[in-house]
């Protein structure tokens, strides 16, 4: 396990006279916006950084930290609603803090430059999630390639991802059959984003325009800032969404809330999805064509799925009894991926599903989702000034390794 050497081989009660600047600026920068019942008192006397290693289990980390597995109980069931801690790979850095009396006080995860996961102790002994996030913006880049054997291995050269290959694909493989119809010398572009912060990337990218010339035939798709893409005309050329995972619907046993009180601890607790009351059993599909993203299987949420479905969309679906795909999978809109269960901590039988829109919980029977339709009417002149920039940036933008320094139209930039 590798850990910060600034605070390694020493004892929280022995600290150098730069230490108490480093925890007071730390405390500032990461938690000035606490809740209420966090007192004065909690401000860190001490912060060790673990960075997770291959092999490494969330319990062994833990019991590294001198930290009570009563303590980790508690911050996996505060991270049921968001399973952040499900994200934990190598390479992944994890800050515990410590009061003054040196007990276990907090968890903070980074997630990336721009985000952390915040799990604070309270009074009472439970613990509370927090997001803290800083501003962001996006920087485009522009790919070009060539057919030369596949779509995919070109795509691949070119510098894209397997899962924006995949979201290609997705987009336009209705319109073109890519195995088929492509010949060596068609080209194809694409638009990249970057997400920054200040002085540093996030890590996360998005498809945000691709054109695909074949002879005489360009198919395109652009994203809008509703978060679905549409062709040149603005015609939808996002798959269509269903709004029920189910194949009919059933009745709501607890709708979203994100001011929920939890039917079992009686608590304030986000509800950031719909419960849904199927028996144990019951198919489960997806609600869009994606990809599988995760399978886990979380002491509170259960057995679970999570999928991508390109663009601003992905779905999550809890407590199942029993995962039908795998991880890295493609699945379409309808296909059957789980049975309904009553998996990690439950009330009886049911399904728990989540709609996120630009990495947000939204209610999933009352969101917008993607449907096979034009731009709306009041949207279309702003719709028509986006695309003159993207497809000017996908003219004029120098090629790979050579990043577009243009800031994206903030048209692109994702709702809070």
């Amino acid at each position: 396990m590798k850990t910060s050497p600034a605070l390694t081989q020493k004892p929280l009660a022995e600290k150098d006279s730069s230490e108490p600047r480093l925890l007071e600026q730390y405390a500032k920068d990461n938690f000035s916006s606490t809740s209420k019942e966090w007192s004065e008192e909690s401000l860190y006397s001490g912060v060790r950084v673990r960075h997770v290693q291959p092999g490494d289990t969330l319990s062994e980390i833990f019991q590294a930290s001198e930290v009570p597995s009563a303590d980790l109980s508690r911050i996996m069931e505060a991270d049921a609603e968001y399973l952040s801690l499900e994200t934990l790979k190598p390479g992944s850095e994890l800050s515990f803090l410590y009061g003054s009396d040196g007990e276990f006080s907090g968890l903070a995860l980074r997630l990336d430059a721009a985000r952390k996961i915040a799990y604070m102790k309270l009074p009472d002994g439970r613990f509370e999630y927090q997001k803290l996030e800083k501003d962001t913006h996006w920087v485009s880049e522009v790919l070009r390639g060539r057919i030369d054997g596949s779509l995919y291995a070109s795509a691949l050269r070119s510098g894209l991802t397997r899962a924006q290959v995949l979201l290609i694909d997705q987009l336009l493989g209705s319109k073109l059959d890519f195995r088929r119809d492509l010949r060596a010398g068609d080209t194809f572009t694409v638009m990249v984003g970057h997400e920054m912060t200040d002085s540093h990337g996030t890590g996360n990218t998005r498809l945000e325009a691709v054109s695909l010339a074949r002879g005489s035939r360009t198919l395109s798709a652009f994203l809008f800032d509703d978060g679905n893409y549409y062709n040149e005309k603005g015609e939808s050329v996002t798959p269509a969404f269903l709004r029920w995972p189910t194949q009919k619907p059933f009745r709501v046993s607890s709708a979203f809330n994100q001011n929920r009180l939890h039917p079992i601890t009686g608590r304030r607790s986000p509800h950031n999805g719909v419960d849904l009351a199927t028996p144990t059993g019951t198919p489960i599909v997806s609600t869009g064509d994606g990809t599988v993203r995760r399978i886990g299987n979380h002491p509170y949420a259960g057995k679970y799925i999570d999928i991508d479905h390109g663009g601003a969309h992905a779905t999550r679906y809890l407590h199942l009894h029993k995962v039908l795909v795998k991880k890295g999978a493609q699945v379409q809109r309808g296909q059957k991926i789980a049975l309904s269960g009553n998996t990690g901590r439950s009330t009886g039988p049911h399904l728990h599903f989540e709609l996120h829109i630009n990495g947000r919980p939204v209610d999933p029977l009352t969101a917008d989702i993607p449907t096979a339709a034009s731009v709306p009417r009041g949207a279309i002149a702003r719709f028509k000034e986006q695309l003159s920039e993207q497809l000017a940036i996908m003219k004029y933008a120098a090629s790979r390794s050579e990043l577009f320094t243009a800031d994206t139209p903030s048209s692109l930039k994702p709702k809070s």
